[in-house]
């Protein structure tokens, strides 16, 4: 997740200091995602350089050194952007447990049966883990960390799907070889003569 974008929709919503930033994200969204305050500075540093963002002291503020942010036009402007442009998940292309699939299939340490039921094994754990959390949320009050909850279930639902295919499978898995790179001629190449 985009911490940039985290915090420029929440200064679209009021104006705020890191500090408060940091507390409002945690409360907006609900989830473990934690973002250590060090990071919202350099974010809101880099925010301003870019112009997204401007800075100003507040009145009569406690702390006077604490910096207000809010959006610039500039701002509002990406921001807008941001929504309006779709985002295009990656579906583990190249992904650790591909590579270990694909390298027990061409001659590994363990089985791709070892491989693919100790994926399966952990998958269950997490929608098991995933489910119970689901359980203990309020529907009503908890509505986009319910949503959260629900895309995660799927995508879990779905890779124990794939994992059954690739097991369906397996005995063509087997038979994969990869292809042998073309040898290249060593050495320099020779100059042509004049």
């Amino acid at each position: 997740m985009s911490v940039k974008y985290a915090i420029l929709a929440l200064l679209y919503q009021r104006q705020m200091h890191g500090y408060e930033l940091g507390k409002q994200l945690a409360l907006a969204l609900k989830t473990d995602w934690d973002v250590k305050p060090g990071q919202i500075a350099s974010t809101l540093a880099r925010l301003e350089q870019a112009e997204l963002v401007e800075p100003h002291s507040a009145a009569g503020d406690a702390a006077p050194d604490r910096k207000i942010y809010h959006l610039t036009e500039k701002g509002v402007e990406e921001l807008r952007l941001w929504y309006l442009t779709a985002e295009v998940r990656e579906y583990r292309s190249g992904d650790a447990f591909y590579l270990k699939l694909v390298f027990s299939l061409t001659g590994g340490p363990v089985t791709p049966e070892q491989v693919l039921r100790t994926q399966r094994r952990r998958l269950y754990q997490e929608l098991h883990d995933i489910m119970a959390l689901r359980r203990q949320v309020d529907a009503d009050s908890e509505l986009p960390l319910l949503l959260l909850l629900e895309t995660v279930i799927l995508h879990l639902e779905a890779d124990l799907r794939w994992i059954e295919m690739c097991e369906g499978r397996l005995d063509d898995l087997k038979r994969y070889r990869p292809p042998k790179p073309q040898r290249q001629p060593r050495g320099r190449p020779k100059r042509d003569s004049e």
